[in-house]
């Protein structure tokens, strides 16, 4: 344990003294700034960046408890050779530590890119947003049935106003947010498409689909915490035996009008057994958010996904936001119930680097198993550093 802590606490002093740093210095091509410690010589450059996520929580269901721990403790290593070519590796410390980004990239044309490695999967409008410029603490329950990482290859074909994705891929290198990694092995895709994008706002649509296939001995399961990992599950299905086919489909739309900006998802799973009946799960949310200090909202073309706000106020900037989620894992034949969440939010970005969050999070489960319903009452604060 103290091993562990004394890894965090490297990893947090490092964090903190780069971004600390700023004022940008630099001296025989290396700088110092708000993009973290970088060596730049000819066409290449060496870049190390971080995160620093430091989460408190407390929380109120069948008895009540408090917590406090490092939610993220990453450190980030990216290299660019010239315009073609990139490769990146993170790896994380707190929480289910492991690798997470490690892969190398080719754009062989304008607009045109192909990854492999450790990568995550074309499918979420959530998974695609960094958890560095995510609205609320955690993603939304719908994130349980999403794929998040996974080894192998992706290629993307991106224009000002669409992105089209897809690739085949295995488990990741490592659990996630507190999920398994296990999830068969098969292809990926995702399309987006922005009809309005610009100063004043943008307009998002995208579409997904995913196949995964499972050799006889693998299993899989899907669970999602009530609004922070330092509180227990809200809900799981515990361990699925038998899986052979897997099949999801996602939807999503994003709308922002200055410093106004609504989302939202839909995500349905199905998964087929060598020798039991097939399962129906699906989830959904809608969030809205609004930048109180007048901020707008961005988007990025590449990635077809908003990608936070614009912070330039020398004060920062303070936004309030209010999401509600469900996630059904109902099905007759292996009922795990149905779970809801409202997340009211609200955060302070100090600078581009520093911000602090707030969240309040009402949760209720409802499961043929207990009795009575369950229900969750869950604070939770972050302090986070990201460069």
């Amino acid at each position: 344990m103290k091993r562990r802590q004394s890894k965090l606490l490297a990893v947090g002093a490092a964090t903190a003294c780069l971004v600390l740093a700023a004022p940008a210095t630099a001296k025989d091509g290396i700088a110092v700034d708000a993009d973290g410690l970088s060596f730049e010589e000819g066409d290449v450059e060496l870049t190390l960046g971080g995160r620093l996520h430091l989460d408190a929580v407390t929380y109120d269901a069948q008895t009540s408890d408090s917590d406090a721990d490092w939610r993220r403790a990453r450190l980030e290593f990216s290299a660019k050779f010239g315009d073609v070519f990139d490769v990146r590796v993170d790896r994380e410390f707190a929480g289910t530590d492991g690798w997470r980004n490690v892969w190398a990239r080719i754009r062989p044309a304008d607009g045109v890119e192909i990854k492999g490695g450790n990568v995550i999967v074309p499918f979420s409008l959530e998974d695609m947003q960094s958890s560095n410029d995510m609205t609320f603490v955690e993603r939304s329950l719908t994130s349980a049935l999403t794929p998040k990482f996974g080894l192998g290859a992706v290629a993307k074909v991106s224009d000002d106003h669409w992105t089209i994705s897809g690739g085949y891929f295995g488990d990741a290198l490592d659990d996630e947010d507190g999920q398994a990694k296990e999830r068969g092995r098969g292809f990926a895709g995702r399309a987006s498409f922005a009809p309005i994008e610009g100063r004043r706002g943008f307009l998002h649509f995208a579409l997904a689909y995913e196949h995964r296939s499972f050799h006889s001995d693998e299993t899989v399961s899907f669970s999602s915490s009530p609004g922070s990992l330092l509180a227990p599950n809200l809900i799981s299905t515990g361990t699925i035996g038998s899986p052979s086919k897997m099949d999801n489909f996602g939807g999503e739309f994003a709308y922002a009008r200055k410093s106004f900006q609504v989302q939202g998802q839909y995500v349905k799973s199905k998964l087929k057994r060598d020798f039991d009946p097939d399962l129906d799960y699906d989830g959904w949310y809608l969030q809205g958010s609004w930048m109180v200090t007048g901020e707008r909202y961005r988007y990025s073309s590449s990635m077809g996904s908003p990608s936070g706000p614009r912070i330039r106020k020398k004060g920062g900037a303070i936004e309030l936001a209010a999401r509600y989620s469900e996630l059904n894992l109902d099905d007759a034949t292996l009922d795990r119930g149905k779970a809801k969440t409202i997340t009211l939010g609200a955060n302070w970005y100090i600078n581009r680097n520093v911000r602090l969050m707030a969240n309040y999070v009402r949760s209720e489960h409802t499961d043929v198993l207990l009795s009575p319903d369950s229900a969750v009452d869950l604070g939770v604060a972050r302090f986070q550093i990201a460069f």
